[in-house]
């Protein structure tokens, strides 16, 4: 069953859809500015902030200090608040594995509304979702697997983001394009399922 195309809705629908597109926009683009603030202005912030504890044994680093631990200098508060406990990172993935799967089915089935392409369709539905599990798996993998796995943070928060963008983008500009050019389409379509009903049929052989 083809999905009830968004160009052919009236005014007011189209209206509501283009608010929560935009307003949807606007939320991934302060995700993505957070993802900025918490890790990616700082060198090695998803390290720091997800990564496992360093131990560091303080007579053999510093043989000569060990005995006199009035020298140390204050500790100091790490550049980025550290999440790397069982219990923060499950504070962390919880509203995240809920929300965002669930905007980008949102956007996702407003895309299938739409004319695009159905290759360009399936590759916006595989990056949304992949890049939504990288983001969410990163804090884990770095954690408890390797912290060279940092990378996927960023590289998940980038596909999201480009994902969606293309999504709302392609949807808004498929539901307001001129409607002559839908039907011209929409009669093309028509009049070639006539003819081939019309056609009689191949003999058999």
């Amino acid at each position: 069953m083809t999905p009830y195309p968004l160009s052919r809705s009236d005014t007011t629908t189209k209206v509501l859809i283009t608010l929560f597109l935009l307003t949807t926009l606007a939320a991934f683009t302060v995700a993505e500015l957070n993802v900025y603030d918490k890790v990616g202005r700082i060198k090695n912030g998803v390290v720091q902030r997800y990564g496992p504890e360093e131990t560091v044994d303080t007579a053999t680093a510093n043989p000569g200090q060990a005995a006199d631990m009035s020298s140390l200098p204050l500790e100091t508060e790490p550049p980025v608040a550290r999440m790397n406990t069982f219990t923060a990172l499950l504070d962390v993935t919880h509203p995240h594995v809920f929300e965002i799967p669930l905007v980008l089915f949102v956007l996702a089935h407003f895309l299938m509304r739409t004319s695009a392409a159905n290759w360009f369709k399936l590759a916006s539905y595989l990056l949304a979702f992949g890049g939504v599990t990288a983001f969410i798996a990163a804090p884990w993998t770095v954690r408890y697997l390797s912290p060279r796995t940092a990378p996927l943070l960023y590289a998940g928060a980038i596909t999201v983001g480009v994902s969606s963008f293309l999504m709302i983008a392609i949807t808004v500009w498929d539901m307001w394009r001129p409607a002559t050019r839908n039907s011209a389409r929409t009669r093309s379509r028509r009049a070639a399922t006539e003819t081939q009903r019309q056609l009689p049929p191949e003999p058999a052989r």
